[in-house]
């Protein structure tokens, strides 16, 4: 039989290997590992001669092997579990780590009854002693239910779930809403004033311990958060083994606290002793069920190459009718810049690939927030300015006081931006005539001296006056106080592809080309700072375009 096993290797096995048989009847190959774990394949008797090739070494943590098998009456390839010496010492971790989420949640448990009892000591809302413990005790199993929650679905790292405050967040709200359904059809004797008082207590409780339990899982764990995860781990299959295959194995990899091993591929082309890094082959596709059927899989994880789709829809199906949880890659596209999330188009799930900072919904919601508030106040504090300048320019020459052009916005979407006069009526009729002393390169037009600006408009542009209407424009949602300025139409149209993406935020009153010198910069870098803003956008960084636009308009640097 050994002969036959290895009729298509080229090496013989290793020294003291063994042949056993188990309770099934099954011969088993033993092979010695190189480390502390390894894994064995079980060949059905039987079904020898139709393996191509058996496992030749062993490795760190697993050992690998193929065993390629075209009777479609048996496609099973059970990797067995893995056999640790150091296991005690793991054991041990384990025990550590679990005992240390217990006593968290204990104490987290305890302090709402705390918290009641030194209220009541200082303030004696409860004369009844048996009553203030029962209520006690009452906060406390509140509290533990609170915690009770359904296993979670998606891979989250052991270390990033336990320092994830939005986590902390959700608990604190399920108690306050517990605690306020309790006393309210409970009928308990509590006044409202105590419940809010009690209930903002401990929340400070909770979060001073939630600090200290965070900053703990964030340095004391660190050392031994791969050894206490191990026995969380749970088991995946990755369906390809070509580029998005390893590309997804490497994620893994370099991810330990995931709880996710890898048990191996299956792939549509590699064949035999095919591994990477050290993840062995398991087969083919088309032999999943049988794969499954004999090892302990949570996920599978489609992993295949484009033109491999169609075949796998096969292995989609297999896998779906088993229950077996199935993750689908979403980089179907090779993508440079954009992010990808999951979303729905009226109940239908989508992916959606975006290069905006929009999907940082609570930072863009308070965007949205200060701008409403910033375009108010501009109007309201600016108005005397404006004022003063419509004044002016009446004065000066005539027409309209205000100017009203055409700009390109959020993905194009063209609208009426507000801006004083500050040139002559016939304006927009000579511009072809004075291209050829355009400045800028690109499809900007600007000059220094342009000789259709009018003198008050001169002085207005040098300290940005003309621009003041535009809090118009952000109150009503066409801009925002910070963003790449809007475009015209006719500059959009020869926007090289990838200058379009200013497009894709809405545009602004000021961004890092007026902190950067204006008209003093050329159109290429112009694009280049535009897109920085959108890829490093946040609102801090908001903060300090604004702080240094101040100063900037003050001095007139750059204006023409």
């Amino acid at each position: 039989m050994i002969d036959r096993l290895l009729k298509n290797d080229d090496q013989p096995l290793p020294e003291n290997k063994s042949i056993k048989d188990d309770i099934n009847g099954n011969s088993r190959i033993e092979l010695p590992s190189e480390g502390d774990n390894f894994k064995a394949k079980e060949i059905r008797r039987g079904d020898e001669d139709r393996v191509k090739g058996i496992l030749k070494r062993g490795a760190q943590n697993q050992m690998n092997s193929d065993a390629k098998i075209s009777s479609p009456g048996f496609s099973g390839v059970r990797v067995l579990p893995l056999e640790n010496t150091s296991g005690e010492k793991q054991t041990e971790v384990v025990d550590k780590y679990r005992l240390e989420g217990l006593i968290y949640r204990l104490t987290a448990s305890g302090l709402p009854a705390i918290g009641l009892i030194l209220l009541n000591l200082k303030f004696n809302f409860f004369a009844d002693t048996i009553f203030l413990y029962k209520l006690s005790l009452l906060t406390v199993m509140v509290k533990m239910l609170a915690y009770f929650e359904l296993p979670p679905i998606d891979l989250i790292p052991v270390r990033k779930k336990r320092r994830d405050i939005r986590n902390f967040l959700i608990h604190e709200l399920k108690f306050v809403l517990m605690a306020v359904a309790v006393v309210f059809f409970s009928n308990l004797a509590i006044n409202p004033g105590h419940l809010g008082l009690f209930l903002i207590t401990n929340f400070g409780l909770q979060s001073a311990i939630y600090v200290f339990w965070r900053n703990y899982n964030k340095i004391a764990l660190k050392p031994r958060i791969r050894d206490a995860s191990a026995s969380y781990l749970k088991n995946a299959i990755i369906v390809g083994a070509s580029k998005r295959g390893q590309r997804t194995a490497d994620f893994i990899l370099r991810h330990p606290d995931l709880n996710l091993q890898i048990l191996g591929f299956v792939d549509y082309h590699k064949k035999n002793l095919w591994r990477y890094r050290d993840i062995p082959l398991l087969g083919h596709p088309d032999e999943m069920d049988g794969i499954v059927v004999h090892n302990q899989v949570d996920y599978v994880i489609m992993a295949v190459e484009p033109q491999d789709f169609k075949d796998s829809q096969r292995v989609f199906s297999t896998v779906e009718k088993m229950g077996i949880n199935i993750c689908v890659l979403p980089d179907i596209y090779e993508r440079q810049m954009s992010k990808c999330r999951a979303s729905s188009m009226n109940g239908q799930p989508i992916l959606l690939y975006h290069s905006s900072p929009e999907n940082r919904r609570l930072g863009m919601f308070f965007k949205l927030v200060i701008d409403k508030i910033g375009g108010l106040i501009g109007l309201t504090a600016l108005f005397p300015i404006m004022l003063l300048s419509a004044i002016a320019i009446k004065l000066e020459s005539k027409g309209p006081i205000f100017f009203r052009q055409v700009r390109s916005g959020k993905n194009g979407r063209e609208f009426k931006m507000l801006k004083l006069r500050t040139m002559h009526n016939n304006a927009d009729r000579v511009k072809d005539e004075l291209k050829h002393l355009n400045e800028m390169s690109g499809p900007v037009f600007k000059i220094k001296n342009d000789p259709r600006v009018t003198n008050v408009g001169r002085l207005l542009r040098k300290f940005s006056i003309d621009e003041f209407p535009q809090f118009y424009n952000i109150l009503r949602g066409d801009m925002s106080l910070v963003g790449p300025r809007p475009p015209l139409p006719s500059e959009v149209a020869e926007y090289k592809p990838w200058q379009r993406r200013k497009l894709s935020v809405k545009p602004g009153a000021t961004c890092l080309w007026q902190i950067n010198g204006r008209n003093h910069v050329d159109f290429e870098r112009w694009m280049k700072l535009d897109l920085e803003y959108i890829d490093n956008w946040s609102l801090k960084e908001d903060a300090r375009i604004l702080l240094k636009t101040v100063p900037a308009v003050l001095k007139g640097k750059g204006a023409s």
